[in-house]
C-alpha cells in the first residue's frame, strides 16, 4: 500500500512538473494605421482569439531631403474607447535616416523618440512594458542603429525588441546581432516584386534558403506572419506601382477588369478604382497568402526553430484582411505550433 501510494505521488509530481513547463502559446496583431479605430469585426477577432496585446505603430522616423536629422512623422491618433487590451508601441525607422545621421546626433534622436512615445502612452493612459523598433538595418547602418537601441533601453528601462529579417538571420556575423531583449522574425516579403508568377510575400523556395539558420540565431524570437494582400500594377512588362490594401475581390466583380490568369487581371477600360488610375491594356497582379501557405509556414517554423517560437503576430489587423480568411484560422495556426 505504501509503495502504491508512493507511485501515485511520484506520478502526480511528474504531471504537475510537465504542466508547469508547458509553453503558453499566444496570438497578437500589428495595427498599422495612422488612426486607431476598431471595427466590430476587428474587436470580435481580438476577443475570440484571446488577444491581450496589440502591437500598434505609433509613428515613423524618417528623414526628408531638406531635413538635417531624422524625426518622428505621422503619429497615430487613438479612439480610446476601444482600448480593452495592452499596447506595445512600435516605431518604424526608415534605414535611410541612419545612412546620413552622424553618431553624435543619436542621443538627441533617441530623446525625441522617447518623449513622443511617452506622450502617446500618457494620452491613452497606458504604461507599456515593451517598445518595439522596426528597421531593416544594413551593414553600413548597424552600428548607428545598435547605438540607438542601447541608448533607448538605458533611457526607457523597458523591454526592447526589434524586427529581424531573414537575411539578418542568415548572416548575423555580417549584419550583427541587435542589443535587444528579443526579436520578431518577419516571415514574409521575402521575394522580389516582379511580373513573373512568383509571390513577393511568400515563396517556399526562397524561405528554404534561410530556414535552417533560424534555430541558431542567438535572440529569443517571435514570428510575424502575413495576412495582408496587395496588387501590382504592370505596364509595359514592368511593375509601375504597388497597390496597397487591394485584393482579388476588389477586381473580380468590376466590369472594367477581366481575369486573365488565376491572380492576374487585364484592364479592359481605363478607369479610377480604389484611389488608383488604371490604363487600358495594363495588368494587375494580386498577391495574397492562402490558408494552405500559412499552415506551411507554421510547419516550417516548427521544424526550423526547434519549437522555440511561442507567439504569432499577424500583419495586420484590418477588416479587409480578416475578410480573406475563415474566422477560426488564427486559432488553428497557433494550435499547430509545437
Amino acid at each position: 500500500m505504501i509503495l502504491k501510494s508512493s507511485f501515485f505521488v511520484s506520478l502526480l509530481s511528474v504531471i504537475l512538473l510537465c504542466s508547469c513547463h508547458k509553453r503558453e502559446k499566444s496570438i497578437s496583431f500589428y495595427y498599422w494605421k495612422t488612426s486607431f479605430h476598431l471595427t466590430p469585426q476587428e474587436i470580435n477577432t481580438i476577443r475570440n482569439n484571446k488577444v491581450t496585446t496589440l502591437y500598434v505603430r505609433y509613428f515613423d522616423i524618417d528623414m526628408a531631403p531638406e531635413d538635417a536629422t531624422p524625426k518622428p512623422v505621422a503619429p497615430v491618433t487613438f479612439d480610446t474607447t476601444r482600448l480593452f487590451f495592452q499596447v506595445t508601441p512600435v516605431v518604424y525607422i526608415k534605414n535611410r535616416g541612419f545612412v546620413k545621421l552622424d553618431s553624435t546626433d543619436i542621443p538627441m534622436l533617441c530623446d525625441n523618440v522617447f518623449k513622443m512615445v511617452t506622450a502617446i502612452n500618457k494620452s491613452i493612459h497606458k504604461s507599456p512594458v515593451e517598445v518595439q523598433f522596426d528597421c531593416d538595418w544594413t551593414v553600413t547602418t548597424k552600428d548607428k542603429y545598435f547605438l540607438f537601441l542601447r541608448r533607448y533601453k538605458a533611457l526607457s528601462k523597458t523591454i526592447i525588441s526589434t524586427t529581424i529579417r531573414l537575411h539578418q538571420i542568415k548572416y548575423p556575423d555580417i549584419t550583427g546581432i541587435p542589443p535587444v531583449d528579443s526579436g520578431v522574425l518577419m516571415y514574409y516579403n521575402m521575394g522580389k516584386i516582379g511580373t513573373d508568377e512568383t509571390s513577393s510575400i511568400y515563396e517556399r523556395s526562397i524561405a528554404d534558403k534561410y530556414n535552417s539558420f533560424i534555430k541558431s540565431y542567438p535572440l529569443k524570437l517571435k514570428a510575424a506572419l502575413p495576412i495582408f494582400a496587395w496588387g501590382q500594377l504592370i505596364s509595359g512588362d514592368k511593375v509601375v506601382k504597388l497597390l496597397n490594401g487591394m485584393n482579388y475581390n476588389d477586381f473580380v466583380n468590376d466590369s472594367n477588369f477581366i481575369l486573365i490568369f488565376k491572380n492576374r487581371f487585364g484592364v479592359k477600360h481605363s478607369n479610377f478604382h480604389g484611389g488608383y488610375y488604371f490604363k487600358q491594356n495594363d495588368e494587375v497582379k494580386i498577391e495574397q497568402v492562402p490558408e494552405a501557405d500559412l499552415m506551411e509556414m507554421i510547419d516550417q517554423l516548427n521544424r526550423e526553430s526547434s519549437g522555440h517560437i511561442d507567439q504569432l503576430i499577424f500583419y495586420d489587423l484590418d477588416q479587409s484582411n480578416l475578410d480573406l480568411y475563415d474566422k477560426n484560422i488564427f486559432k488553428k495556426m497557433v494550435d499547430r505550433l509545437n
